[in-house]
């Protein structure tokens, strides 16, 4: 090592010591006069931009203060179709991941809005500076410094003028937003149509329970009638025991809609995001009015007012404009940009004149402003590639648009084929079950009287049970057809359970 002083030195070693402690470094972001430390300290929302996010029922789901109010109380067990989808849309993870998403887009936009103020930068230095420097050439030489000194230094910026870029980011972030609002109320549709689906599965589970209960004890009944019978010799042995094969039948049934029952409830709780062993009674009333036909608009009105209305069609819509916006920003970002700056620096650090010299104070200022311009002359094609880029992505989410228009158009008729098909089975549900209850009792009658066998009177009661279960499945059927296509239109909300 000496050597190798002395060959930069011409002849002379030097051997320099510097200790530096006690340094403090201090940088500031400034945006306007809104600060931002890193820390929970300032404005939440200097700009506003939250006010720009609809307050709707939904969006008060997620807000601590007003849940208890959209959301109901978990407690209950006595449920209503209405709790039931209040309290999933709330407890759903999939509809706070939607309410997040909306957050983040509207702290995008305030982001993009923010880049038309200036900042200012600055950094703060407080140091204890040790020095010492001696030589052992031809000259020796030999000296220390201990001082301490700060210094200090002040940056603004602010783009005047950028070719349209920054108008473009808000673009593209604006579009963003819209996207994830309605991002956000397809998950809260597809959360809505889907608890309703399993609802309904419940109710039809609840309702097969108690109809083959009855079945089971009319079979009973049907049992004890064709014993009576044997026992007084005026039936032969096979009517009982054909009875009580059916008897046993029912109580299969009876058996399996049971545990079908506690299945259907345990994923309803989980829709409700609670555990699937918590009692839940459904709340459901017997007296559906039959539908008015002015409810069934005609097809071509229901696919049009979907186009317009439907969440997932204007989210894709909002990411098309978002793409172009992106290639705008892209193409922008190539040109040049006119910004004002200023920095004023302040340095007190002590200096030397030269090699074994000693240290005297100084004190250094430095102000500056002007015009600054950044023209981009060349950047090795990129920003070709990234132009064709974004063109490419633009032609992907026209294509996604094309798709979801279909998959929309698609939804709407099939499920408005299932309504008008559920109407029809509604009103021919009721004439089978009134039907079948008369000719169980025409035959119970018969067989009391001896007129007719064992075998009608089965046949009938089998004929009464199905008729039983199509009248509960048709109802439940048009109630959540109706629920499925007003999902498929894009108008599905909690006034739609009233």
């Amino acid at each position: 090592m000496n050597s190798n002083w002395n060959n930069v030195l011409a002849g002379k070693e030097k051997l320099s010591r510097r200790i530096l402690c006690g340094v403090t470094v201090c940088t500031l972001s400034c945006i306007g006069v809104g600060q931002s430390y890193g820390f929970d300290m300032g404005p939440k929302d200097p700009l506003r931009q939250f006010n720009d996010v609809p307050a709707t029922p939904a969006n008060q789901m997620f807000d601590p203060l007003r849940a208890s109010d959209v959301c109901g109380d978990d407690a209950r067990t006595e449920l209503t179709l209405l709790d039931i989808v209040s309290s999933a849309l709330c407890h759903n993870p999939k509809t706070r991941e939607a309410w997040t998403n909306v957050k983040v887009q509207a702290a995008q936009v305030g982001m993009s809005k923010a880049a038309y103020l200036p900042t200012l930068s600055g950094t703060v230095q407080a140091a204890k500076d040790k020095i010492t420097n001696h030589g052992t050439a031809e000259n020796p030489f030999y000296n220390q410094s201990n001082s301490s000194y700060q210094n200090a230094a002040l940056t603004l910026n602010w783009v005047l003028y950028d070719f349209g870029a920054r108008s473009a980011n808000v673009d593209y972030a604006k579009s963003m937003l819209t996207s994830a609002l309605a991002n956000q109320d397809s998950a809260l549709q597809t959360v809505f149509a889907n608890t309703v689906k399993d609802y309904y599965a419940a109710v039809v589970a609840q309702k097969n329970v108690q109809a083959t209960q009855d079945i089971e004890a009319d079979a009973k009944r049907v049992l004890d009638a064709a014993v009576v019978r044997v026992h007084r010799g005026v039936a032969a042995i096979s009517d009982q025991l054909q009875a009580q094969t059916a008897y046993s039948q029912a109580t299969f049934n009876r058996n399996k809609a049971e545990g079908d029952w506690l299945s259907a409830l345990g994923l309803l709780a989980i829709d409700m995001g609670r555990r699937p062993n918590r009692t839940l009674h459904l709340v459901e009333s017997d007296n559906v009015a039959l539908p008015d036909t002015t409810f069934m608009r005609s097809v071509d009105e229901l696919l049009q007012t979907a186009q317009e209305r439907h969440p997932s069609l204007v989210a894709a819509r909002a990411d098309l404009a978002a793409a172009q916006a992106n290639e705008k920003v892209i193409r922008a970002q190539g040109r040049p940009t006119i910004s004002f700056v200023g920095k004023y620096s302040y340095n007190n650090q002590p200096q030397s004149s030269g090699v074994g010299q000693q240290y005297f104070g100084e004190t250094s200022r430095d102000r500056s402003i002007g015009i600054q311009i950044n023209i981009p002359f060349f950047e090795g094609f990129t920003r070709t590639y990234q132009i064709r880029g974004a063109q490419a992505q633009v032609e992907g989410k026209e294509a996604s648009l094309t798709d979801a228009e279909l998959q929309v158009a698609s939804s709407v008729w099939t499920n408005y084929q299932a309504l008008k098909v559920g109407t029809d089975n509604l009103r021919t549900s009721q004439e089978i079950l009134d039907s079948a209850n008369l000719a169980f009792e025409a035959a119970q009658a018969r067989y009391a009287r001896g007129v007719t066998g064992i075998l009608e009177l089965i046949n009938t009661q089998t004929a009464l049970a199905n008729a039983q279960q199509q009248r509960i499945a048709a109802l439940a059927g048009w109630q959540n057809a109706r629920i499925q296509l007003a999902a498929s239109l894009g108008d599905l909300g909690l006034p739609s359970l009233r």
